[in-house]
């Protein structure tokens, strides 16, 4: 196990990429993307978890597919037709990265469907640190691609009009104050002088939601969901199923449950690891504490060594350490 590693990494398998891509499919089910909507996007606010999965979600719901990099989200050579979302290859020499989840949404307002473009990304961490950089500014970075990737797939030429309105959402496997948190961040206007008023709908078209998982049990049906599903460490695949099918009203296919079980599986490997080595650190601790007292008590190394089954060198760092 990887030394400063968070409790979210130690007990999670995020560092296995069977588990992220096992991770990313089960954010791809509908049944799972409906309550990220409900829970996150005021769009769905009133929309039934049934009618968001069943007729707002639009065709297919693309996996670690579609590339982020500016030239590959919407390549091609001068189009005759918008295509929407493509799932292409790109160069490998670029290294390019791939949006964990991408589809299509459309939400009904005042007797109008309002087409919407959703990217879900699972996250294992936030530390700045770990990653290296900002994750704000990654999930910035990611909403203003899906704005610009839009030209010659959802609008053609210069008909700006027809920009879709962007939601991504990042489900990150810790929080920055333990407890769970979502947070939402959107364009807006400040009238600086005068009193023009723009649409809202002419500008709100840039979204970033923040979905920090906390410890601790949450009143909030989408968060509880998703502790079910990526930090219930104690219960097998089919335990998880039975929890979501009976609590959250989801039918778990068995598609779905292959992944939990992925998911389990490495987990409990990484779990049983770490208990592992807990339970050596919590032997290594007592046995330092009776060297430190047999020492007090002015036995011999000999003794000592008979006592603990350590070195002479390892009992005699004890005791420096301890003066």
């Amino acid at each position: 196990m990887q030394q400063n590693q968070t409790p979210a990494e130690e007990l999670l398998g995020f560092n296995n990429p069977q588990y992220d891509l096992a991770a990313k499919r089960i954010l791809s089910e509908r049944a799972v993307a409906a309550y990220l909507l409900k829970g996150t996007v005021p769009e769905f606010k009133e929309a039934s978890l049934a009618d968001i999965a069943d007729k707002y979600i639009e065709g297919e719901i693309k996996v670690s597919s579609v590339p982020v990099n500016p030239g590959k989200t919407n390549a091609a050579s001068k189009p005759q037709k918008i295509k929407g979302l493509r799932n292409e290859a790109g160069d490998p020499t670029e290294g390019w990265i791939t949006f964990d989840v991408v589809f299509h949404a459309v939400a009904p307002k005042t007797g109008e469907r309002i087409r919407l473009i959703i990217n879900l990304e699972a996250q294992k961490t936030f530390s700045e640190s770990k990653l290296k950089y900002l994750l704000m500014k990654r999930a910035v970075f990611y909403a203003s691609r899906l704005i610009s990737s839009q030209k010659e797939t959802e609008f053609s030429g210069s008909d700006y009009s027809g920009i879709k309105k962007v939601y991504t959402i990042w489900i990150c496997m810790e929080s920055p104050v333990e407890k769970s948190v979502i947070n939402h961040y959107r364009l807006t206007e400040r009238q600086v002088f005068g009193k023009y008023k723009e649409p809202q709908e002419n500008y709100d078209l840039l979204n970033i939601v923040m979905v920090y998982l906390g410890q601790g049990p949450v009143r909030n049906r989408m968060l509880s969901m998703l502790q079910v599903i990526f930090q219930e460490t104690t219960k097998s695949a089919e335990e998880k199923s039975e929890i979501l099918k009976k609590k959250f009203d989801i039918e778990v296919t068995s598609e779905m449950e292959e992944e939990l079980r992925t998911m389990c599986n490495l987990s409990e490997g990484i779990y049983e690891r770490g208990m592992s080595q807990g339970m050596a650190r919590g032997a290594e601790t007592k046995t330092i504490e009776i060297i430190k007292n047999l020492w007090k008590k002015g036995m011999d190394i000999d003794f000592i060594k008979d006592v603990t089954s350590w070195t002479e060198e390892q009992i005699m760092k004890v005791v420096k350490k301890d003066k």
